[in-house]
């Protein structure tokens, strides 16, 4: 593949921080085996490949009931009355990012063939969740809005109503549990959260730079003080966003934009350990010269004040464009480890080109044979090839507490108890 193509490629698929490599860098990020493609083979592992030792020490000392992934996305076409709705440019052949993203993100999922792409991407993830008595996490989408409460669709990649994902848990509570999602613009943006919470949501989920709101703004406060009454923690995405389009307001995308949330009690679960880009330091002022959001999240995660607020989950952090400092400081923080949640951010871990099994072997973050199980595996069931790989991981002979892969009283203890 030309230099280009690859480069293109990359940045399609978000990853475009990887644009400054060598091409002689670059080339370890070709796809594993030449698979661009997930060939969305049987969820059913092969018994030999099922019993293999690879698989059999991931599962050791995991109460399969306690994990609870808690970063799945809730996609479709909208070709059912789930009321999903998918910006027209995703469909369009000549807007070549949010076509290639969304196309690749179907692939990841690889629906049911027999149903509705809305129908078959619920029955796969039912196929895919792999453990007795575990539980997905569902995630609502909202459109964007402005500053005056409009909503912006020609500024929204999709949208995921919260009945439609009320409804899928409520169709199989066994296997689902889900987050609302409500933007704080919203002149009704209180009551659609009390009806979310009232109709079983565990959470609230935020993408601040493709949805356009911003955290440390007052007219969040309305937000907040019914998170606290209800007692709900607020899943929000921090760092750059590079895989949804929306409204590109990388910095809403700021960690510290959420003390606003955390000073007013709410329980804040930054997404993927903030571990993408930079942002001003507004600590020390709003032109405060820029940081790594990720050294802007370690300063929040190091204030003892927040201890019992902040929380994050792991999920992409095996990404290639995580892979590295960030990976191995979030695995060897031990301290961090009781406010980490394991969340897969499926479908990512079906796409194909994001994950290098490759690299992380260099890297030595896995082992050849443990690289090689992990391909086959990740060919049947994507989730459960994430959570192996996560539970595999070691930096200098440190692995992730199995504590992290337990993340369910997390969300069951966050009742209406203070209403």
């Amino acid at each position: 593949m030309q230099r280009r193509h690859l480069l293109n490629l990359l940045g399609i698929l978000g990853l475009s921080s990887l644009s400054a490599c060598s091409y002689k860098s670059l080339s370890k990020y070709w796809p594993d085996n030449h698979q661009f493609l997930n060939p969305c083979l049987d969820s059913q592992l092969p018994l030999q490949l099922a019993q293999h030792e690879v698989v059999l020490s991931a599962l050791a000392g995991i109460d399969t009931t306690q994990v609870w992934d808690s970063h799945v996305h809730l996609l479709g076409l909208g070709d059912t009355p789930s009321g999903i709705w998918i910006n027209p440019h995703s469909r369009q052949w000549f807007r070549l990012k949010p076509y290639t993203q969304f196309r690749f993100f179907l692939n990841a999922s690889c629906p049911v063939s027999n149903r509705s792409v809305d129908e078959g991407y619920v029955a796969r993830l039912k196929q895919l969740c792999w453990g007795p008595g575990s539980r997905l996490l569902l995630l609502a989408f909202d459109y964007s809005y402005d500053e005056q409460g409009n909503r912006l669709e020609d500024q929204t990649a999709f949208y995921v109503p919260n009945r439609y994902a009320a409804q899928i848990h409520q169709q199989a509570p066994e296997t689902f549990e889900w987050l609302a999602s409500v933007h704080p613009y919203r002149p009704d943006c209180v009551e659609a959260l009390e009806e979310a919470f009232l109709a079983g949501a565990r959470g609230v989920k935020w993408l601040p730079p493709a949805m356009g709101m911003n955290p440390a703004s007052p007219r969040c406060d309305r937000f907040y003080t019914t998170l606290v009454a209800w007692n709900k923690p607020l899943l929000c995405h921090c760092g750059d966003e590079q895989a949804v389009s929306g409204t590109h307001t990388q910095h809403y995308g700021n960690p510290l934009t959420l003390r606003r949330a955390l000073d007013q009690g709410v329980k804040v679960v930054m997404a993927h350990c903030s571990s993408l880009g930079s942002n001003p330091d507004i600590d020390k002022g709003p032109h405060g010269s820029p940081e790594s959001n990720f050294t802007l999240f370690a300063r929040l995660m190091d204030e003892t004040r927040y201890e019992n607020l902040l929380f994050a989950d792991i999920s992409a952090l095996t990404q290639i464009n995580r892979v590295g400092k960030i990976l191995d400081t979030v695995i060897t923080r031990r301290d961090w480890h009781p406010r980490l949640l394991y969340g897969s951010d499926y479908p990512l871990p079906g796409v194909m080109p994001v994950t290098s099994l490759k690299l992380l072997q260099e890297k030595q973050y896995i082992t050849s044979e443990q690289a090689s199980v992990l391909a086959r595996v990740r060919q049947h069931n994507s989730l459960l090839f994430d959570f192996i790989l996560q539970r595999h991981l070691q930096v200098q002979g440190q692995r992730f507490s199995v504590e992290i892969f337990h993340p369910r009283s997390f969300w069951t203890h966050s009742k209406a108890a203070n209403r």
